[in-house]
């Protein structure tokens, strides 16, 4: 069973561009494999795909940034019960892919595409549905610089939450982190100038201390804020409703 929510533009930010047909198969090599272990020091089997599974929600699960579908794919023990899955991307491309990839695993709940700019409200169908949202590697692909880009992504994000829901992620700091324990090596500063000149990426000047600074704004605990190599992983916990 799947559903579909579409936005009124079409229009797809450079930042999606792996969300093209031709890319998608290419995403879990060069992306996962390749570039988190060798250009970003933080690898996806160690590191990140543990944390992806230990925060996934008992019923509905919404997943920010779809990529290849590597994680949900990853994590159908994790994902058994959850009854309800959520595919948010700017690119139809990429929700379509991740939908076949989740029924070829044999996911039998719900799976809902929303092709949704994260900076605008969610359908109001979706508002207090989820105990947990997933964003890998979303942040240091927005124009904009933390803690602004976060503060704009979590208030439209914050409604879609239950009341005690958990929002948790990683993403790529900058080039001035204080503290990743060394800076980009050759091969990470190669990859940032590339992306950032296409537009793929807006992170060079994103900071822990920017992100952790949206965290405590929008949520009342932060279970968790560390940097593995050049990636900051986050967990957050129970969004800050703002008052009328």
């Amino acid at each position: 069973m799947s559903s579909s929510s579409q936005p009124e533009s079409k229009a797809i930010h450079p930042s999606a561009a792996w969300g093209a047909s031709m890319v998608l198969p290419f995403y879990d090599w060069w992306v996962l494999s390749i570039s988190n272990s060798y250009a970003w020091c933080c690898p996806t089997s160690t590191v990140l795909l543990p944390l992806y599974q230990k925060y996934i929600g008992a019923h509905a699960h919404m997943e920010i940034g779809v990529g290849s579908g590597y994680y949900p794919a990853s994590s159908l023990r994790q994902l058994r019960e959850v009854e309800r899955l959520a595919l948010v991307d700017l690119h139809p491309n990429a929700l379509t892919y991740v939908e076949e990839r989740m029924k070829k695993v044999g996911y039998a709940g719900q799976i809902d595409k929303v092709e949704q700019d994260i900076f605008k409200p969610y359908p109001s169908t979706l508002h207090g549905q989820f105990d947990s949202v997933a964003m890998f590697y979303v942040f240091h692909c927005l124009p904009g610089v933390l803690p602004t880009k976060a503060d704009q992504v979590f208030t439209q994000l914050k409604p879609v939450l239950k009341k005690d829901g958990v929002v948790y992620g990683a993403t790529i700091m900058g080039h001035a982190e204080q503290k990743m324990i060394v800076p980009h090596n050759w091969f990470g500063r190669t990859l940032m100038r590339f992306y950032n000149r296409k537009g793929a990426f807006g992170n060079v000047e994103d900071t822990y201390a920017g992100l952790e600074e949206s965290l405590k704004k929008h949520f009342e605990e932060v279970v968790e804020l560390k940097v593995v190599g050049k990636v900051a992983l986050f967990v957050a916990r129970t969004p800050i409703v703002e008052s009328a």
